[in-house]
């Protein structure tokens, strides 16, 4: 069934038939990715909800602008016969673009600081599309997840492969702690366009080079810092050298608020594990339960370092 799905998608493209479907790859989320041949070469065919039509088309465009800025890393997008970007299919949303090899990276600071400043390239690819100055979206809305969420709220026989008294200890300590965080005013700064999901997991390599970024679905106008923190993060942990060496890099070609990136950092992984926390509350499909639990778990292990270490505020680092 789901080759005759893949098949009928793939009809609606302009690439030669016939279509052999090599692989495919689920993650956390909904979208399945299809790795797919013809003669034509090789080429990711993806599923997004039906909601994401209309970003999806602003953010193929963007691609193109991307592109015509001379930043070539992420894939190039396939255009349908009706000379658009977006098939729609049995409920889905379907995009198809360049297959980009490789595999990801190893979490060293020789990869670190190439990702860096290929992101730091992107940032200058896109930095004069529509952009302005502000307050960080990625900021506020942190800071109103962390907010709202409810100890109280939690059925926590939900979450049982977590220690129990553990883990309330440590999300009483989080609800001590975040008020100071967040008690000084945040700073303006650039608001433009951003990938969004900038993370180790979504940049491939081949041999030393970067060979592509992948799933570009989460672009978005935000601050550079949200990116940074997020891709050093993702090699990093809390590592104060390569945070320092990566933003360092960063630098060499554009500004960027270090203490701002550690706090959206830091902010961030609590959100992250805030969320995971909830989405527990409701059964996950059943291919998704020990990945989903393997990363709360690993969120939840690096939060309870943070309150080894004695505050959140000793994890700025460049406060």
């Amino acid at each position: 069934m789901t080759d005759k799905i893949v098949e009928l998608v793939l009809s609606n493209f302009v690439i030669s038939s016939p279509f052999s479907l090599l692989s495919s790859n689920r993650g956390l989320s909904e979208s399945v990715v299809y790795k797919v041949s013809s003669l034509d070469g090789a080429f990711a065919l993806k599923s997004y909800s039906s909601s994401a039509l209309s970003s999806l088309r602003n953010i193929h465009n963007l691609l193109d602008q991307t592109r015509n800025n001379n930043f070539v890393l992420f894939p190039l997008i396939v255009r349908n016969k009706e000379n658009t970007t977006v098939v729609y299919h049995d409920g889905f949303c379907w995009d198809l673009s360049s297959w980009v090899p490789g595999n990801i990276p190893d979490c060293s600071i020789f990869n670190l600081v190439q990702c860096v400043n290929k992101l730091a390239e992107l940032h200058i690819a896109v930095g004069s599309i529509q952009s302005g100055f502000g307050v960080m979206p990625a900021m506020k809305s942190r800071e109103v997840e962390i907010n709202s969420f409810s100890i109280t709220a939690i059925n926590f026989s939900a979450i049982g492969f977590l220690p129990f008294f553990d883990l309330v200890e440590l999300l009483k300590w989080l609800r001590q702690e975040v008020g100071s965080l967040m008690a000084s005013p945040n700073p303006i700064v650039k608001i433009q366009y951003c990938w969004g999901d900038a993370r180790r997991e979504n940049i491939l390599f081949n041999g030393n080079e970067i060979s592509g970024f992948i799933d570009y679905c989460a672009i978005r106008k935000d601050c550079r810092e949200v990116d940074v923190s997020r891709m050093i993060s993702s090699f990093a942990g809390d590592d104060y050298l390569m945070w320092t060496n990566a933003l360092n890099a960063y630098s060499e070609s554009s500004q960027i608020n270090h203490l701002v990136c550690r706090k959206l950092d830091i902010l961030g992984t609590i959100v992250s594990l805030y969320r995971w926390l909830k989405w527990f509350q409701k059964p996950l499909p059943e291919n998704m339960v020990n990945s989903a639990k393997q990363r709360c778990t690993d969120i939840y292990r690096r939060i309870e370092k943070w309150k080894e270490h004695g505050s959140l505020k000793s994890m700025l680092f460049y406060d």
